[in-house]
């Protein structure tokens, strides 16, 4: 039995690489015992055994081979997964720094604004301090015009308040501004009674100068009147000449200052009580006064003076229309008014 060489290669023409065809027919010949006694191409058993160890070892090779193929692809698949997550990772970093960016470009801008705001909170504060000095500047401006403008009309009432004063000193009852039950005694008198004989009824006289209020003068304008007789009732103090009705009471009209003989006292036309030590009669000598600048009431009888506290001329009567005035209201009642001086209570000692 003839073997074709071209089948398979023995000893050392033997090649691994023949992917095993060949070998593979020279191995099932020789396992199937179809090679003859006479056949030398394999001799013994060793030969075959190297052959198997030869064979067994290509295949473990291959397996080697295909598993180290497998490893490798196995390796590039990592590789590509690594390679996908490393460049998520890269994505997400580089979104992050353009978040990261944009805040910061947010945060810069949001910054500058609250730069700028504060710069304009500042200047505004500025301005505000500045508009609150020149408002200082400005109000102290106005009070010093205001105090040179007081100054100014100081000066200029003080002739005025001083020509009032001496007019008052020399004041007198006015005959012109009298009622006709009463007469004066004589020209620029002091003295006044009641002529009427069948007449009743208040009847009233004022003095021809009036007091003047004036807060930049501490004159005292004070007169007295001694009573000479009384036969019923009489009234007199201060009353706007404005209002003078010579008939009927003017101690109830509004600007009236006033002391009756019964001890009522009168303020701004209205009663404020009844006090017996302010009574007067035939032989007495009351009278009656108002500070210019503290616009204080003063009461006197017989040359002592009685508690006014509290009895103040309302701020609104500055003006030179306050008059001395005398009520009477029975035939035979006699006042001497005085202005001038020699008063029985000592004004020096307010």
């Amino acid at each position: 039995m003839s073997i074709s060489t071209n089948s398979t290669n023995y000893g050392n023409d033997f090649t691994p690489s023949e992917k095993g065809e060949g070998n593979g027919d020279a191995i099932n010949l020789v396992i199937n015992g179809q090679f003859d006694g006479n056949n030398e191409l394999i001799t013994d058993q060793q030969q075959l055994k190297e052959f198997r160890e030869k064979f067994v070892k290509l295949e473990i090779e291959l397996k080697m081979a295909k598993l180290e193929l497998e490893n490798k692809a196995l390796e590039q698949k990592l590789k590509h997964q690594e390679m996908m997550v490393e460049q998520k990772t890269l994505k997400e970093k580089v979104a992050k720094i353009e978040q990261k960016k944009e805040k910061n470009a947010g945060d810069e801008k949001l910054s500058q604004l609250q730069n700028d705001q504060k710069k304009i909170l500042e200047k505004i504060s500025v301005l505000e301090k500045q508009q609150k000095e020149q408002s200082k500047a400005t109000s102290k401006i106005q009070n010093d015009q205001k105090k040179i403008v007081e100054r100014i009309s100081a000066l200029e009432q003080k002739p005025k308040q001083k020509e009032a004063f001496s007019n008052f000193r020399q004041n007198y009852l006015d005959a012109n501004v009298c009622n006709d039950n009463l007469a004066i005694i004589g020209n620029k008198s002091q003295i006044v009674h009641y002529k009427r004989i069948f007449s009743t009824g208040c009847c009233s006289v004022f003095a021809k100068h009036p007091i003047l209020l004036d807060n930049n003068s501490s004159d005292n304008f004070y007169y007295e009147i001694s009573i000479g007789n009384k036969e019923n009732w009489m009234s007199f103090g201060f009353a706007v000449k404005q209002q003078n009705k010579l008939d009927g009471t003017i101690r109830t009209r509004k600007g009236t200052y006033a002391i009756d003989s019964d001890g009522k006292i009168w303020i701004n036309g209205k009663e404020k009580g009844t006090n017996a030590q302010y009574s007067y009669c035939t032989g007495d000598t009351v009278g009656i006064g108002v500070n210019s600048v503290t616009r204080q009431i003063i009461f006197t009888k017989n040359g002592k003076q009685l508690d006014s506290s509290g009895l103040f001329v309302a701020p609104s009567f500055a003006d030179d229309s306050f008059h001395p005035f005398v009520s009477l209201r029975s035939f035979g009642d006699k006042i001497v008014a005085n202005f001038g001086g020699n008063f029985k209570f000592d004004l020096d000692a307010l």
